[in-house]
């Protein structure tokens, strides 16, 4: 069954193959000679995923094509779209054409573009348009395949089709995130520029201009960081030169630290929160599990029914990577016990759940699911707190404060959070901890933990 929600894709009502459907918009229906796109993408989920990015993106060029035609784009972009309109009708894009037959027609197509700015006199083409002008080229010669300098634009293009994120809202936000710094680094250097060409004094200028903007330094690092991991994988893959200008480029240091951007939540606070629920007994199940776990809302909402292990000599829950779910890192890959009142909901969860590859909390599981869980936590919050420093994540907060309390050993409480052991010895020495120290872990920092309004 699909559970991914993929625009464009569907399973087919007869055979159930996962299949893209789209509408041709009527600009380009002419040009391609079909008004739907329709490809199969395969049987299951984890097959389609595989198929749906490349075929995808080779729709968006064409109607990128349709919607902005190739003028006043990069080399690179025109290319791939004029590749993307030529492979769609079947014609090879690096030639003039197979064989007679293939030459004969892309010879036809052209001339009905361009035929109607032919001066009968002189048998002279006349004001033909820019973009008529490329299309009927690209018909009639194909389009070269030699190196194009990458620039700003292609680049971050490049870094999206290659790192882009599966999951639709995460792909939402990293588009929009890449699009700032995409926008910000054209500003600041003047230009489209090609990437071999941005130097260390444009680098150094976007450093100063980002500065003057009076953001906080930990957004322009994370800027940076972004910039700099988009043109080290152009210079790699797409050969836009051999030195990363934003490489070691030296920012101010950062004063404040995540403990400062996010604090714990007050008792009253989380009584309070305890109390809003009324009958939304999802959410006061994604509560309890956050407050008595230390999880993260994104890592709770995606639950499966066969990560709840309650047949277990310790009961607890499976946080793992999925087609359908990314975790923060590699140490997020974890399980975590559940004890006192997170055990009692966890069984209220699964009472008469049936099918284990069920979603435990199928509302916030479709496009933006935690987006909508995130409004719905932190407007309960918000009735108790204007804190901003107060949101749901800091229950991941209160939950670090007890264990420390507690003197809970440091690597039980990583391995309860989801950290990386450390570095040098402490990374290097000792086995991982089990469910048994992990369990101990929280029973000792949760205990004597009452909150009234529980449900």
């Amino acid at each position: 069954m699909w559970k991914v929600t993929v625009k464009y894709v569907s399973p087919a009502p007869k055979s159930g193959n996962l299949t893209y459907r789209r509408r041709v918009p009527e600009v380009l229906q002419a040009r391609i000679g079909k008004t739907e796109f329709i490809k199969v993408l395969g049987k299951t989920q984890a097959d389609a995923l595989l198929v749906y990015g490349p075929y995808h993106n080779h729709i968006e060029h064409l109607i990128a094509l349709a919607k902005g035609g190739v003028t006043g784009l990069s080399p690179a972009e025109q290319r791939d779209r004029l590749t993307a309109l030529l492979t769609e009708r079947g014609a090879d894009p690096y030639s003039a054409g197979r064989d007679d037959n293939e030459r004969t027609w892309r010879g036809e197509a052209a001339e009905q573009l361009v035929g109607r700015y032919q001066d009968h006199t002189t048998g002279e083409y006349v004001s033909v348009p820019e973009e008529t002008e490329r299309v009927a080229t690209a018909l009639l010669q194909g389009v070269s395949q030699g190196t194009v300098q990458a620039t700003i634009t292609d680049a971050f293009k490049f870094d999206l089709a290659e790192k882009g994120k599966p999951l639709p809202e995460q792909r939402r936000e990293q588009e929009a995130r890449l699009a700032r710094a995409e926008k910000r680094l054209i500003s600041a250097v003047g230009s489209d520029k090609p990437i071999s060409l941005i130097t260390r004094a444009d680098a150094r200028h976007w450093r100063d201009t980002r500065k003057e903007s009076k953001v906080a330094v930990s957004t322009i690092r994370r800027e940076k960081n972004d910039i700099s991991a988009v043109i080290s994988l152009a210079i790699s893959e797409l050969d836009a030169g051999s030195e990363n200008p934003f490489r070691h480029l030296k920012l101010d240091k950062d004063v404040g630290n995540r403990k400062q951007k996010r604090d714990p939540l007050p008792l009253e606070v989380i009584e309070g929160v305890y109390g809003t629920f009324g009958s939304k007994l999802d959410l006061l199940q994604i509560w309890t599990l956050l407050d008595f776990t230390g999880a993260r809302p994104s890592e709770i909402r995606m639950l499966k029914v066969s990560e709840v292990k309650l047949d277990h000599q310790v009961p607890h829950i499976v946080l793992q990577e999925r087609v359908d779910r990314t975790l923060k890192t590699g140490w997020s890959e974890r399980t975590v016990p559940l004890v006192g009142d997170a055990l009692r909901v966890a069984k209220e969860m699964v009472r008469g759940r049936n099918d284990p590859s069920s979603y435990v909390f199928p509302r916030f599981i479709e496009s933006r699911g935690l987006d909508r869980l995130s409004q719905a936590l932190t407007k309960r919050v918000r009735k108790f707190t204007k804190d901003p420093k107060h949101v749901p994540y800091s229950l991941r907060h209160n939950m670090k404060d007890r264990m420390q309390a507690a003197e809970v050993f440091n690597g039980t409480q990583k391995a309860i959070e989801g950290h990386a052991p450390g570095s040098g010895q402490d990374a290097s020495y000792g086995g991982p901890v089990s469910l048994e120290q992990k369990r101990d872990g929280l029973l000792k920092a949760l205990a004597g933990y009452e909150v009234k309004s529980r449900g």
